[in-house]
């Protein structure tokens, strides 16, 4: 049997952008060889790099070992260029696999990190702001001690999270964009723990109408996701309002404990699954009939 060549099966997942002041690179380098063969190291891996084939550069990268590698090139001399990237690995015995996949990519100055970002908690989740010149933004956020996960897109440096849940542990981090491959180093992390600290609405439409035997309240149902109860509260002949109900979870009420002559007066509040309690309703006069 004739010498085996060892040539290495060709890359076809290269890839290449820029982030910060490097262009990363990242492929996978095969374990075979072209004749099936099992390949456990190679003498060296080339990147060509140039604005075409013919004025390309040749580059030695780290040797590695097959499986997935990554690497990076300073961005600094390609600045203002539109380039075309390759990569190949030779061979044990010094025969090189074709060149992988191109990439292109233009080079741009790098774009700046963004600083870390103000969290703010609000009744709708967490609001985030921070400063920068765009063109537009990628926010990341981890939950706990999890990886940072890119979340969403944005063209304005602020940006509302309503998937929040409270009690819930997130950092956040930005990263300038200006298009698919060019992108600024991560902004240091902010960290916030939401607390529900926001009360329901207050209640709609009390109504108080009397009849021989009580007054009957009724009012709109309140609709966040969070809601409780209804604390109602009660008014005689102009004193002051004391609570007559606790979380009623009902937008009525009847009050029978009620005597002729007696002008009555009534506010109700909402309250959530925490104590956070609204504000009173404006409130509303019955007399008994």
């Amino acid at each position: 049997m004739p010498p085996t060549l060892d040539i290495p099966v060709t890359i076809t997942d290269f890839r290449a952008w820029e982030y910060g002041e490097n262009i990363e690179l990242e492929f996978t380098l095969p374990n075979k060889t072209t004749e099936n063969l099992s390949l456990t190291n190679v003498r060296a891996i080339e990147l060509r790099v140039g604005e075409d084939v013919a004025q390309s550069q040749v580059i030695p990268l780290p040797v590695s070992k097959p499986g997935n590698v990554t690497d990076r090139i300073p961005a600094r001399d390609w600045i203002g260029k539109n380039i075309v990237l390759a990569v190949r690995a030779v061979g044990p015995k010094g025969k090189s696999s074709a060149w992988s996949n191109p990439v292109s990519l233009a080079v741009i100055p790098p774009l700046p990190e963004p600083p870390a970002p103000k969290l703010e908690s609000v009744a709708k989740g967490v609001e985030l702001n921070w400063t920068g010149p765009g063109p537009r933004y990628r926010i990341f956020r981890a939950e706990g001690d999890g990886q940072p996960q890119p979340l969403v897109d944005s063209e304005q440096p602020r940006y509302l999270d309503e998937s929040t849940t409270y009690g819930t542990r997130y950092r956040y981090m930005i990263q300038t964009i200006a298009g698919a491959n060019q992108w600024s180093l991560l902004s240091p992390s902010a960290e916030i723990t939401p607390e529900d600290k926001f009360p329901p609405a207050v209640p709609e439409g009390l109504s108080a109408v009397g009849t021989p035997t009580s007054i009957e309240l009724a009012w709109t149902r309140n609709t966040e996701t969070d809601f409780r109860g209804y604390n109602i509260y009660r008014s005689v002949d102009n004193g002051p309002f004391e609570k007559l109900a606790s979380l009623a979870d009902a937008p009525a009420f009847s009050d029978s404990k009620i005597e002729p002559g007696k002008k009555y007066r009534y506010t109700v509040s909402a309250v959530d699954l925490t104590g956070n309690e609204s504000a009173q309703t404006a409130p509303v006069e019955a007399v008994v009939q």
